[in-house]
């Protein structure tokens, strides 16, 4: 038995402009509390509005959970925070199944309670604070939005996301997460200090009597219409190509993997990053109000959607080697390989001599 989600209203459709006002006013409205984050900020909305799960990265007191629980009070959502400890039990997670009495029949079933992934945005703060056991699940949480318990399934409400932050400062008592759960984050975010003229905002508005009240721009059903819309902008098979070829070139061994890294990826990125590639461009070629994705809005998401899925060798990884130099080496491969094949006439200026300078 399963208990199905409510289908998306159809008369809930966008237009571009529409879907450009509402980011833009969401955006507005987390910067306005979240400090000096514009990159981060613009990220988070990118991979909400593509449907993605997404990581948070960087170092302590950047304000993940004030970004995370403003941005459910803009658009209206459930939110629910998960701390994640050393003794966090699955069944903390996803809900448990408890044996109840009936005192006026006297009769014993058991019950499901949900647990606090039952929201429409789940933080999920120190994810590799828990061993893999706790970790793992949350892998059918991510990827299939249920939770499965004694044979029965239960939906999610819909929209559902998780936010997840890592601890990267501390490596005591933590548990690296595995590639499987890490290829599930669309993007991985990764927060910076504030500059100087933020970071002095930042003190102006946090240490006075005055708080900024956050305002619904959206609502829940609204991101799954412009999440439908966002899957409907058109992609040039040019641009198509261009991001495939990223994605490939990562993969040293396999046909179209740049054979310059073959010593120096690991593993590369698996078919979910150049899905997540396309899918966030959609939403930054809509977000700047364009109606087709180009190669500049596919640029502006790979290193988020690309990085975290780059694995490097040790040895590469101890000559000092990093993930944003051999993204840079992809980009300029795939840009090779998307030129198109000169035609006849520009052959022919090719192959005339050069004229002699006299």
């Amino acid at each position: 038995m399963t208990d199905s989600p409510p289908p998306p209203d159809p008369n809930d459709a966008f237009t571009p402009a529409e879907f450009q006002r509402v980011f833009h006013a969401v955006r507005e409205q987390v910067e306005q509390v979240v400090v000096g984050q514009s990159p981060a900020v613009r990220h988070l909305l990118t991979g909400i509005f593509a449907g993605g799960h997404v990581m948070l990265t960087g170092l302590p007191g950047l304000g993940r959970t004030l970004l995370a629980k403003t941005l459910s009070e803009a658009l209206g959502m459930a939110f629910n925070r998960l701390q994640f400890t050393p003794d966090l039990l699955p069944t903390d997670i996803i809900g448990a199944e408890i044996l109840e009495n009936d005192r006026a029949s006297g009769s014993r079933r058991f019950r499901f309670f949900k647990g606090p992934v039952f929201a429409n945005l789940v933080l999920v703060d120190e994810v590799n604070r828990s061993p893999a056991r706790t970790q793992a699940a949350l892998l059918e949480v991510m990827q299939e939005r249920q939770v499965t318990a004694s044979g029965r399934t239960y939906f999610l409400p819909q929209p559902f996301h998780l936010i997840a932050t890592e601890n990267s400062l501390d490596t005591e008592g933590t548990w690296p997460m595995g590639e499987a759960q890490l290829d599930r984050f669309m993007m991985s975010i990764e927060q910076t200090y504030p500059d100087a003229a933020a970071e002095r905002r930042l003190l102006l508005q946090t240490t006075g009597s005055w708080t900024h009240q956050v305002q619904q721009v959206a609502s829940p059903e609204q991101v799954l219409a412009m999440q439908a819309l966002a899957r409907q902008t058109p992609v040039p098979p040019s641009v198509k190509e261009f991001a495939l070829s990223i994605v490939r070139a990562s993969r040293p061994g396999e046909p179209g993997g740049a054979a310059s890294l073959a010593g120096v990826i690991r593993l590369g990125a698996s078919p979910r990053a150049a899905q997540s590639l396309l899918l966030a461009a959609k939403v930054t070629a809509l977000a700047r109000g364009g109606f087709h994705v180009s190669q500049a809005d596919v640029l502006e998401v790979a290193a988020p959607v690309m990085l975290h899925r780059l694995l490097i060798d040790v040895r590469a990884a101890a000559d000092g080697m990093r993930r944003e130099t051999i993204l840079a080496q992809l980009i300029e491969q795939a840009r090779q390989n998307v030129l198109p094949p000169p035609d006849r006439w520009t052959w022919s200026v090719l192959k005339r001599p050069a004229p002699v300078s006299r």
